[in-house]
């Protein structure tokens, strides 16, 4: 399916790019797990104890992420969505509103439209394919390519 090529390959390579920070992360968590245990100073212990949790924190949030992202690479169902205005997406910058229907039931999400150009977007109303999993029904990405 040729639409789909680039949505393939960016959710393959974010899948290599977090696999690689898991690994990174986790490193952290053991080393900082080690500090734990041989700190000399309650100061230490606690301060490695700190940065473990936080470690922790951001790989369970990671986890998540790679987990949305693979049920959206493997088992992909496509679905009509319509934009419904701007929005900010963290740390991406401004992105697209829309909503789309699954199984009866609504969902609202907001993505990114990079590379497509802003202004080849019709917003709102604009008609496109939402590409979403049956695991993750809340979670879809549209595809900013007419339909």
């Amino acid at each position: 399916m040729l639409l789909n090529i680039v949505t393939d390959d960016e959710l393959f390579i974010s899948q290599v790019v977090k696999s690689i920070l898991m690994i990174i992360l986790a490193g952290g968590i053991i080393f900082n797990l080690f500090r734990v245990i041989r700190a000399s100073s309650a100061k230490k212990r606690i301060i490695s104890v700190t940065i473990t949790a936080l470690l922790v924190f951001l790989i369970l949030f990671v986890i998540k992420e790679y987990r949305i992202e693979a049920a959206l690479l493997k088992n992909p169902v496509y679905v009509q969505g319509t934009t419904l205005g701007y929005c900010s997406v963290f740390a991406k910058g401004q992105g697209i509103e829309f909503e789309y229907e699954l199984d009866g039931v609504k969902y609202h999400s907001c993505n990114t439209f990079y590379p497509v150009p802003k202004d080849s977007i019709v917003v709102p109303g604009g008609k496109y394919r939402v590409r979403c999993a049956e695991k993750f029904k809340s979670e879809g990405r549209m595809i900013f390519k007419r339909s």
